[in-house]
């Protein structure tokens, strides 16, 4: 079994050359493609959930498809795609055993992979397992010091994971900490990062106090790389005098609660909700959505027109920024912008709804560029225009900004899509995918421990998108 990526051309002026301070990227080139199975071959099922590693040469996602390693589970497996070596590895697998997995996130080097599983030996329920692909061990990454898993599961919608792998947060009831005490953890749970090393966990989910929060929720892209910051929301006050429903970054080595979804402005919070925090692997930006303005700012300095719905909070600076809307969103799809990842240049990837004549208004993918103005289009149809589908219902970005992904069940986007499901595509910067891979027209060497096949790249065509053009 191999596998390969279509690529094709994107059209790009990505001006990242300043924001990374490398002049030697200049010439850099980017390869946009959908993840399939094999030359010819498409996936059999959807997929998506998709997740990349720091070093971004790992992507793993969630999937129904069967074909990506020929295995005969009737059910989403978790899968893992090494850009650089070409392997395709069955993540949510014992053996030749495939299993129920989904929300997947993988570690800054790819060697481990956790993510949630149903009724898994391991703990009833929903559980977060984490995956070493180097030994191939599975162990129970939801459970407390004597190895107890919560009785009830996790909450089965995402788990996070710092760059080593040591570190997993997930979501659950009580029951795993021995100080929960009586506070309220409301209706969401409480939220946990248990230390892989060592066994312990730790309640994340903690005010400025020192006291549970309340109602707190986990989201894609919370845990710092190296599991010091977490973010999170929480719908009652974790800071004195902050508004409902905000923003907050929890230090686990400090135990301080910061709120984030602010501004000199409005220091107390937004006026709105804030939903769908996302940190940088540095841990110093963190992406987050809010509509109707809610006392942060304007984008173009005006009114909310020109606000995009996500805002760029900087750590470090103490600022708060309103990405602008996508020129190719109409003015009145302001506030469009939902789901979104950072990476550690302040880089965002965002999904935006658009309104274009013709068929179809479904989220699209942009990428806001720190000082380049409003956020470039980046996952167009074969026709340079807004895709059939819902794009960007998951996304990922690497620390660099080099590499991304996204699911899309879009079927304009690659000719050959013909599979009627939900892909996995990447946007490249080609020094990510050595040229060991295909470089003679044959795969190399799977390692032994690989539960899957290889991949090959097969590029359409040169992509001639240089960074700084």
């Amino acid at each position: 079994m191999s596998s390969h990526f279509t690529l094709r051309p994107l059209a790009l002026s990505l001006a990242l050359t300043t924001v990374l301070g490398l002049p030697g990227l200049a010439h850099a080139d980017f390869l946009y493609g959908r993840l399939v199975p094999g030359p010819g071959v498409e996936a059999d099922g959807a997929s998506g959930d998709v997740d990349v590693s720091v070093d971004g040469r790992t992507v793993v996602f969630a999937t129904t498809a069967q074909n990506w390693v020929g295995d005969t589970y009737n059910g989403t497996r978790v899968i893992a795609v090494d850009l650089d070596t070409g392997v395709v590895e069955a993540i949510s697998a014992a053996g030749s055993s495939v299993f129920r997995g989904e929300a997947p996130v993988v570690s800054g080097d790819g060697r481990y992979v956790a993510f949630l599983a149903l009724n898994h030996a391991l703990g009833p329920n929903w559980q977060a397992l984490r995956k070493d692909r180097e030994t191939g061990a599975l162990e129970l990454a939801s459970s407390n010091a004597a190895g107890q898993p919560p009785a009830l599961g996790t909450q089965d919608n995402t788990i996070s994971m710092s760059a080593d792998g040591r570190y997993v947060a997930f979501q659950a009831g009580a029951g795993l900490a021995a100080d929960e005490g009586h506070a309220p953890q409301g209706s969401s749970g409480i939220i946990y990062v248990k230390d892989m090393q060592t066994g312990q966990v730790e309640i994340a989910s903690m005010n400025s106090s020192g006291v549970m929060a309340t109602d707190c929720a986990l989201y894609p892209h919370a845990l710092s790389a190296t599991g010091r910051y977490l973010v999170m929301t929480c719908s009652a006050a974790a800071v004195p005098g902050a508004t409902g429903g905000q923003a907050y970054v929890r230090d686990l080595q400090a135990n301080t609660t910061e709120l984030v979804s602010r501004s000199a402005g409005a220091p107390n919070g937004s006026t709105a909700f804030a939903n769908r925090p996302a940190i940088s692997p540095n841990g110093r930006f963190v992406s987050f959505q809010t509509r109707g303005y809610g006392g942060l700012g304007y984008a173009n300095g005006v009114d909310s027109v020109g606000n995009s719905g996500v805002y760029l909070r900087d750590r470090q600076a103490g600022t708060t920024a309103a990405i602008p809307r996508p020129a190719l969103v109409p003015a009145d799809e302001y506030d469009s912008c939902s789901v979104s990842a950072i990476s550690d240049i302040a880089t965002v990837m965002l999904a935006c709804l658009n309104n274009w004549t013709g068929t179809g208004r479904y989220t699209q993918v942009f990428l806001s560029i720190p000082g380049a103005g409003a956020p470039e289009f980046i996952s167009p149809a074969a026709n340079g225009q807004a895709s059939n589908g819902y794009t960007g219902t998951t996304l990922a970005v690497n620390a660099s900004g080099l590499s991304m992904a996204w699911d899309s069940d879009a079927s304009d986007v690659d000719p050959n899509d013909h599979n009627g499901a939900s892909d996995v595509f990447v946007l490249v910067e080609e020094s990510v995918v050595t040229d060991a891979i295909f470089i003679d027209g044959f795969d190399p060497a799977a390692p032994a421990n690989a539960a899957g096949g290889r991949a090959r790249i097969e590029q359409l065509a040169a992509t001639g998108v240089a960074l700084g053009d």
